[in-house]
């Protein structure tokens, strides 16, 4: 295994050049002019992607729906944190002329749709859905059905794109060093952790003074301490909410289960297992710490993390192929009491908002995008990064590679049940997200050293008081 210092230079370097390859394709493609929305006939806001592939792939079949309809678009790439800002300023506002007509990002779903929705302020995309329903898992329909408030009544007011899962990564020829194989990696919840707690013990005493077990995130931003404290809070039965909305976690046993849950998910960096800077990690924090070599474990949301080893080839990625085996992607353990610890399978949107200026358009080119065809271009172009909603799509050859032990562990994953995310139940949760509360808790306690309890308690009042706003 390469040095460290090596690793940060070859994978970060690599990662830069692809994404600038990337931008490039990108300003030949799509126009930023401010004046385009009035030009075009249908204006789209779309994430940019973390592989060239993503970028590439949506700007194709935007082109071919362009000569097949004889209409022009704007597709604007842009990063998930502008189109959150903008579109916030833009609904505000009055002029909807500069309102996109399409919007998607990874966002939508756990901070936009379920609130915008909820308040009228989202396109019924039924005439779009229906037609094409038979297609869909039920997991994707569950999760693009939601309420709204206003008009009393629920339908699909999104439009499902892809599903992602949260996964956990670590490094191979870390604990070849230690003599263990795979299979020695215990699945049950106790022995799960203390694997990695005495890996770095012993790889210190090996000759890696600065290395660490977990490379679990403790700070605010992105969606990394989210999914990890969900993690603990469902392996220890925590009930926020139940099926119809009602607030659970206040009571006794919920509130009790949460401080342990907390208690257990911060004490792995009060003790010293997780890096001081993931207090401080920004979104992709933990992908650099675990490709640098520096922590032996991670979790992470979607494949990106081995997936840095297969942008473009250049001059710093030569081993790429070699670094893509030696990452190994696992299940979840087992919950403490024995039972399947089961993820919070994310269905990413995509959504037109009620104001937006051509909604007939914009429905008929969604109506394109979630053809077969198209809709497996697109998620092709994710590698794996992302996983299919229709199932159909599964038998492209991509997801039956039985070599590639990312993708194999992915399928796998991606069939068992699922936990409903709680903003898809309860559109508040869009605002407790926003808020970024459960990042929030974790870090009172890693950061300002509050309890557990004391943190529990604050979060559990915070989000009561947002919930009681949404009744």
């Amino acid at each position: 295994m390469i040095s460290r210092r090596e690793f940060t230079r070859i994978s970060l370097l690599g990662v830069g050049l692809g994404l600038s390859n990337c931008t490039d394709k990108i300003r030949s493609s799509v126009s930023n002019s401010t004046s385009a929305n009035k030009r075009s006939d249908l204006t789209i806001w779309w994430e940019q992607g973390f592989l060239p592939e993503e970028n590439e792939q949506i700007i194709q079949i935007v082109q071919s729906w362009e000569q097949q309809s004889g209409l022009t678009v704007n597709l604007k790439l842009l990063p998930i944190n502008l189109i959150a800002q903008q579109l916030s300023q833009l609904i505000q506002g009055s002029d909807f002329s500069k309102l996109p007509d399409i919007v998607y990002s990874i966002g939508v779903d756990n901070s936009l749709a379920p609130k915008l929705a909820w308040q009228d302020q989202l396109l019924d995309l039924s005439e779009v859905m229906l037609p094409a329903q038979e297609r869909y898992t039920s997991v994707a329909l569950d999760q693009v059905f939601y309420h709204n408030q206003v008009r009393g009544e629920a339908s699909y007011y999104a439009l499902p794109l892809w599903q992602i899962e949260d996964y956990i990564h670590y490094w191979q020829p870390l604990i070849e060093k230690l003599g263990y194989g795979p299979t020695d990696v215990p699945m049950d919840w106790e022995p799960f952790w203390q694997f990695w707690r005495s890996a770095q013990t012993r790889l210190r005493a090996k000759g890696h003074p600065d290395i660490y077990g977990l490379g679990l995130s403790m700070s605010i931003p992105g969606f990394d301490t989210y999914v990890g404290l969900m993690m603990f809070l469902d392996a220890h039965n925590v009930q926020v909410i139940n099926a119809d909305g009602e607030f659970l976690l206040a009571e006794s046993n919920n509130r009790q289960r949460m401080i342990t849950a907390l208690d257990e998910y911060t004490r792995f960096f009060l003790d010293g297992y997780v890096p001081p800077a993931a207090a401080t990690w920004a979104g992709g924090g933990n992908n650099n710490s675990f490709i640098a070599g520096e922590v032996v474990m991670t979790q992470n949301l979607t494949l990106s993390i081995p997936l840095t080893q297969k942008l473009p080839p250049n001059g710093y990625n030569q081993d790429a192929a070699e670094r893509y085996q030696q990452m190994v992607t696992i299940e979840r353990p087992r919950k403490p009491d024995g039972t399947e610890l089961s993820t919070r399978k994310a269905i990413k949107q995509a959504i037109v908002l009620k104001t937006s200026p051509h909604p007939d358009t914009a429905k008929n080119f969604l109506k394109y995008l979630i053809e077969p065809q198209n809709l497996k271009q697109l998620v092709t172009g994710f590698k794996g990064r992302a996983l299919p909603v229709m199932p159909q799509l599964f038998e492209d050859s991509l997801w039956s590679d039985t070599t590639d032990p990312h993708l194999s562990a992915t399928v796998k994953i991606s069939q068992r049940a699922g936990l409903t995310p709680h903003e898809v139940i309860h559109p508040a949760f869009s605002e407790v997200q926003n808020q970024q509360l459960w990042a929030k808790t974790v870090y009172r306690v890693v950061h300002d050293r509050v309890s557990p309890k004391a943190a529990s308690n604050w979060a559990i009042d915070e989000i009561h008081n947002i919930w009681s706003q949404w009744k």
